[in-house]
């Protein structure tokens, strides 16, 4: 009978589903080799170490969220409202995943610019300057502090606190109202 070969997807397939499931601190060798029906071998020959792995993991649970955002794009009134409607989702029903992408070592950002460059998702910018009638620099500052806002609000939403939609909604619009008028903007409603 010929070796099985491991390609690196399906090792990176393994290593997410065991991250979604117990977290990204559950993860050795060990554990995803018997998750991917593999020994350790492959694992050590197609990322060189556990680090090799992380990193690799990292950016293939970046594009799985890329490809849930997507599926997301249009659960909002706009844009906007869908890209930050689909973190909070993501922080509730995909906690142990929220964590490692946006609360480990791994997001590797080291400012504020940096956090905004990691999560903004295109075309969200210019659906902020229509909303609120801002300019581009404008409409930048406001994601950003929507960003800062809503990763927070997302943070709550990870460790387990129940706020009902209407609880949420209502927040986040008046974060937007705020924060465009803190911007020179006229604000409407954020859902609208």
């Amino acid at each position: 009978m010929p070796a099985q070969r491991f390609d690196r997807e399906s090792v990176l397939d393994a290593a997410l589903a065991i991250v979604r499931e117990r977290g990204y601190d559950a993860l050795s060798a060990r554990v995803v080799a018997q998750h991917a029906g593999c020994s350790v071998q492959p694992i050590y020959s197609l990322f060189g170490d556990m680090e090799g792995l992380m990193q690799a993991l990292y950016e293939h649970a970046r594009a799985w969220v890329t490809r849930y955002n997507a599926e997301h794009a249009h659960n909002g009134a706009n844009l906007f409202e869908s890209n930050g409607l689909a973190h909070l989702r993501l922080a509730q029903e995909e906690p142990q995943l929220f964590t490692f992408l946006y609360l480990s070592p791994y997001l590797g950002t080291h400012s504020l610019e940096e956090l905004y460059a990691s999560v903004t998702q295109p075309g969200v910018e210019e659906c902020i300057m229509e909303l609120g009638h801002l300019s581009e620099e404008a409409a930048h500052e406001l994601y950003l502090n929507m960003v800062v806002y809503t990763h927070g609000l997302a943070v709550v939403l990870c460790a387990g606190a129940e706020l009902s939609d209407e609880e949420i909604a209502g927040r986040i619009d008046a974060a937007f109202r705020a924060f465009a008028i803190a911007v020179g903007g006229k604000p409407g409603r954020s859902a609208q």
